[in-house]
């Protein structure tokens, strides 16, 4: 490890569980001095933080918020930055899965969906990014989904949150990086979190603690995109590059799922 978290403080939302208490665990295992760890699930964050501070004593603090509220994110954002005079990382990883036939989603769906997986994301990292200018350094990791690089059926209200996500931080990245912010956009492909809800982890899921060694390691390398497993990273590079081949895979995996929803209502 390089040290590069060491005596660090940093905001991770969607904090108790899944991909966000999977960062919060490593980033207290590398050595943070401080990990506000936020989340909207009261029972979790209290049950999480409490066990991770009898592990990192006064390291953990829990932060109840909701980031589709701005006023409460400005909040965490600012107390973290209050804590030590700095803030170094910014993990905006608070979201929600959405896999449903077009004919179900609502315009309300739509809106809670932008509202949670990109506003929640652009009010965390437009509130960071000024502290973090004035400063002169700080990473911002926003969590986005490798359904936001390449097109899915049944997931175009996911997609189009994910893609604004990847849009506007590769954008940003360009824009700060002589300031000293460097950005970084995790696109999961499946992990075996709560996003799942009551179907089960698909068979190719990898599990948190994989996909979170894989982060950490490209953070420390301040890469931008970061993609997981490999299966995901070919199937990138298969969009990208292999156009044709890629639409037979997708138009195949659209009629699996146009006949799961036929036989049993669900998209697996």
């Amino acid at each position: 490890m390089s040290g590069y978290f060491e005596n660090k403080v940093a905001v991770v939302t969607g904090a108790a569980s899944g991909i966000g208490l999977g960062i919060t665990e490593h980033l207290l295992a590398r050595g943070a001095s401080a990990v506000f760890m936020c989340d909207i699930k009261e029972e979790n964050l209290s049950k999480e933080s409490a066990r991770l501070n009898q592990i990192y004593p006064g390291k953990v603090i829990p932060q109840l918020t909701d980031v589709t509220k701005l006023e409460q994110v400005e909040k965490l954002i600012h107390a973290a930055k209050a804590f030590e005079g700095h803030l170094d990382f910014m993990f905006n990883n608070a979201g929600i899965g959405m896999t449903l036939p077009t004919e179900k989603i609502t315009f309300e769906i739509w809106k809670f969906v932008m509202d949670l997986n990109f506003m929640g994301v652009l009010y965390g990292t437009y509130t960071a990014i000024p502290i973090m200018r004035e400063q002169g350094f700080g990473h911002i990791v926003n969590t986005a989904s490798i359904v936001g690089r390449v097109p899915a059926p049944y997931q175009a209200v996911y997609a189009a949150s994910k893609g604004a996500v990847i849009m506007m931080t590769e954008s940003l990245q360009y824009e700060l990086e002589t300031e000293g912010l460097n950005f970084s956009l995790i696109c999961p492909g499946n992990v075996r979190t709560p996003i799942f809800d009551d179907i089960a982890p698909p068979p190719d899921s990898v599990s948190v603690d994989e996909a979170v060694e894989y982060i950490f390691q490209e953070l420390e390398k301040k890469s931008l995109v970061i993609i997981f497993p490999q299966k995901m990273r070919d199937f990138d590079t298969l969009y990208r590059e292999y156009h044709q081949e890629f639409e037979k895979v997708v138009r195949s995996l659209a009629a699996e799922r146009r006949e799961n929803y036929r036989l049993k209502g669900t998209y697996c």
